[in-house]
């Protein structure tokens, strides 16, 4: 299975408990990497058949998959 990079943001009832859905997403298949409380924001990454489940634990407000985008080289030619 694919692994996707992913951040999740806490609904504001549980900011006071970033640490208890952290846990929670680390047993629901989360590799959490982040915890920026102030922010409100988890970042990790996960298998990506266990996005939704993610979605589902308590305190989750919202998942996004993260963007990237690789530069070519500088010396590459201009396409």
């Amino acid at each position: 299975m694919s692994k996707v990079n992913l951040s999740i943001s806490v609904d504001e009832n549980h900011m006071n408990k970033i640490l208890e859905v952290a846990d929670n997403l680390h047993s629901a298949g989360m590799n959490v990497q982040q915890v920026l409380d102030k922010l409100g924001i988890l970042t990790g990454s996960c298998d990506l058949d266990k996005v939704e489940t993610l979605s589902r634990v308590e305190g989750v407000s919202h998942v996004e998959l993260s963007r990237e985008y690789q530069l070519e080289p500088p010396e590459s030619d201009i396409q």
